[in-house]
């Protein structure tokens, strides 16, 4: 098939610090289909480029220079962040409208997926119906777009997008939900994480390899809930006072946090990295001992959907602790695969972590449970493959409606 995929990021350069499940899955798909990307343009990236056999549009939505909508760690971060950014949504709609428009005459796809509900995914209806196209749309919400939106006016919008779609994939039960609540019909909906490479990205660290110290990996912003690990680090060394935890990523909130961490007297034993190239994440989750994923729900509503630091973190077999949100029960067992605790609870935090640095074979047996998980559950040949039927379905009912019709 000739796929079209439509996202807000996408790597930019190599070694570049976005996110990459995006590329992951194209990558994946790519392996048996033609994928076209389209990505909004930013400072000095050319407008047209091939990657391992993936073509790659960025679309111009503004001057060079103001072209900071998308990247460095989302839309809505980066709205948050610099509310007058906001000004910059209309063009970066119309934008994208155009830019598939034009995809959409100049040649023929057989589905088009849409990686978040807005914008990608309006962007898309709105596209087939100025070129009277009916491409199948497949639209994937990662968590952001489907609860951080909020109002009446935006639950009208996001029912009108999803009834547009021939197939709506969400990346968690409680999405799941959320869904239903929109009207999709369960027929049409189905849950698809993201995934991990096993095989040669996250895999467990060398036999003998040392694992010491604590690991935050993402992005520093208040859905990611940062804030409560470093108030459980007092109590942590209190109990254990050689332990570090290491902090990687970046985000409007790291002045914050690092002014947090000198308030409660943990400096020391506290080192912020700042982002780091993709590749390298997975040499911090194979030499710590822990890694903590304290996630909460934003004031917004904005929350995680499945995150691929939880997985990343179990495919390393790096015991987890991690805060009971929705999207987190879809992967981790408490005490079966890692540690649940409750949201905004640095106490429960102090007792997971402090059970796992006296306990080392209890990180081990869990580590290595977690691993398990994601080779047999989220590997990407596994997630592609799931996709991949989404999208043959998808062709083969307009297919089907084509015949009647004829």
């Amino acid at each position: 098939m000739k796929i079209l995929v439509l996202t807000s990021t996408y790597s930019r350069w190599k070694g570049d610090t976005e996110p990459k499940f995006v590329d992951n899955l194209c990558a994946q798909l790519a392996t048996t289909n033609e994928v076209h990307v389209l990505a909004p343009h930013a400072k000095a990236l050319p407008k047209q480029e091939s990657l391992d056999q993936i073509r790659l549009t960025r679309f111009r939505y503004a001057p060079e220079r103001f072209e900071t909508l998308a990247y460095d760690g989302g839309i809505l971060p980066n709205i948050r962040e610099q509310p007058a950014r906001l000004l910059l949504a209309p063009g970066f709609l119309l934008g994208q409208i155009w830019a598939i428009r034009k995809l959409l005459n100049s040649a023929h796809y057989d589905v088009i997926h849409a990686h978040w509900l807005i914008p990608q995914g309006l962007a898309a209806v709105m596209a087939r119906l100025l070129c009277n196209k009916n491409t199948p749309l497949v639209i994937t919400s990662h968590g952001g777009d489907m609860f951080a939106l909020k109002g009446a006016l935006f639950s009208r919008l996001k029912r009108w997008i999803l009834r547009q779609a021939a197939h709506t994939t969400v990346v968690s039960s409680a999405m799941r939900d959320k869904a239903i609540e929109l009207a999709v019909p369960v027929e049409r909906l189905e849950i698809i994480p993201m995934g991990v490479d096993t095989r040669a990205d996250f895999t467990p660290p060398a036999e003998g390899t040392p694992r010491r110290g604590l690991v935050f990996v993402g992005r520093l912003v208040e859905k990611k809930g940062v804030e409560y690990l470093l108030e459980a680090m007092p109590a942590i060394l209190q109990a254990h006072p050689q332990e570090k935890l290491t902090i990687v990523g970046d985000g409007p909130l790291r002045s914050e946090l690092e002014a947090l961490s000198g308030r409660l007297g943990v400096q020391s034993s506290v080192r912020f990295v700042g982002s780091v190239p993709n590749e390298q994440v997975e040499a911090y989750f194979q030499t710590a001992a822990i890694a903590v994923i304290p996630s909460v729900i934003a004031q917004s509503g904005d929350q995680e959907g499945a995150p691929v630091a939880i997985m990343e973190t179990l495919a390393c077999a790096c015991a987890a602790v991690v805060a009971d949100f929705p999207g987190a029960r879809d992967i981790i067992a408490d005490g079966e695969n890692g540690l649940l605790v409750p949201m905004r609870d640095s106490q429960a935090i102090v007792g997971k972590v402090s059970l796992l640095l006296d306990n080392p074979s209890l990180g081990e047996r869990l580590g290595q449970a977690g691993r398990d998980t994601i080779v047999n559950g989220f590997d990407w040949a596994a997630i592609g493959a799931k996709f991949q039927t989404v999208f043959q379905d998808c062709v083969s009912r307009q297919d089907s409606v084509k015949t009647s019709v004829t």
